[in-house]
This record gives structure tokens, C-alpha cells and sequence, in this order.
């Protein structure tokens, strides 16, 4: 009698292959880069944003913390963690506590590729997406601002009222760095 043994799909095989010929990480790994692997722009992200209270704005207007920023040179990748700061009036878009099913403050891990950059008091997405906006003056007038609207403004409404305030051309940041400059 022939005793079957059982052996790795064709899918992880092909995995494996793929892993030794393009050296790829396994995707059990530690995904935090090391230090060697980070650019001195990645360290600059860190000392601006790390722990500091901004607006997120990505088809809704949301007051974040920012944290656990972590990046790759090789990869090109940045990613962070943001974690809603309750702010009365200011949730909206598609954070409308009115649509949302949980209550609790979001948490969430967020990132970027290649094209991300930043200014001492904005970083971006760089290819749409979202942007996070760090100038307590900026923060401040956002939410005198989401606390004056009416309650039963269209959450959209909202949001627009929000955008047109942040991305005002008097609020446009200056002096932008790439992440990754080198692309």
C-alpha cells in the first residue's frame, strides 16, 4: 500500500521560487526597515510628525495623532499609524460618526510609495490620496471652523467647507522634500 505525504501547495512552491529568485522578504518577516535602511528624510519625518496632532483629509476631514513612522529606501515605502483625536463638529465625509457603525476613535495603519513628500507642516501622498496637515494654526482654525457649522449641514457640505479652508492658498505649505529624491 502506496502512504500519501503531504507536500507544499504548487502556490507555495511557486512562492518560494519567486522569493529565492527575486529575493523577495518572506511576508512573515518584521516589516520595520532598519536603521541602515532608512534616509535621512524618513529620520526628518519622524522628528516632525511623530506624536503630533493633525487634519487628515481623504474624502473626509478627520483629527488625527500620527505615530510608529516607519520607512524603506529599498522599498520605497513609508507607512504610519493615525489614530482619530475626538474633536466635536469636525468628523466628516466618509468619518461621519452619523455613518459610521462603530463609535470609537479609528485607528489605522496608512502609507505611501515613492512619490510621498513633505514641508515642515504638511506631509502628502504625492499621487492623490491623502494628506495630513500639522500646523497648529491650520489645526486650530479647522476645528473654530467644523464647531460654527450647523449640525445638520449635508456631511459633504462639510467636508468641502474643510478643504476649501485647508487648501486656501494662503495655507499652501513651502519648501517640499521628496522622501525619496532620488526617483
Amino acid at each position: 500500500m502506496t502512504m500519501l505525504v503531504a507536500t507544499k501547495t504548487k502556490l507555495q512552491r511557486v512562492w518560494n521560487w519567486l522569493k529565492i529568485a527575486h529575493e523577495v522578504r518572506s511576508t512573515e518577516s518584521d516589516d520595520r526597515a532598519t536603521e541602515s535602511d532608512e534616509s535621512p528624510a524618513i529620520l526628518k519625518l519622524r522628528a516632525n510628525f511623530e506624536q503630533r496632532e493633525a487634519i487628515c483629509i481623504e474624502k473626509g476631514a478627520l483629527r488625527v495623532r500620527v505615530s510608529n513612522i516607519r520607512g524603506s529606501v529599498t522599498q520605497r515605502t513609508v507607512s504610519f499609524t493615525i489614530e482619530e483625536v475626538p474633536s466635536p463638529g469636525l468628523v466628516m465625509g466618509q468619518f461621519d460618526q452619523r455613518i459610521r457603525r462603530e463609535r470609537r476613535p479609528l485607528r489605522f495603519t496608512i502609507g505611501a510609495g515613492y512619490l510621498t513628500q513633505f514641508s515642515d507642516h504638511c506631509w502628502v501622498m504625492g499621487y492623490g490620496g491623502w494628506s495630513l496637515h500639522f500646523d497648529p494654526k491650520l489645526v486650530q482654525a479647522v476645528l473654530d471652523l467644523a464647531s460654527r457649522l450647523p449640525h445638520d449641514m449635508d456631511t459633504f457640505a462639510r467636508y468641502s467647507a474643510i478643504t476649501d479652508l485647508v487648501f486656501d492658498p494662503t495655507n499652501v505649505p513651502k519648501n517640499w522634500q521628496r522622501v525619496f529624491p532620488d526617483i
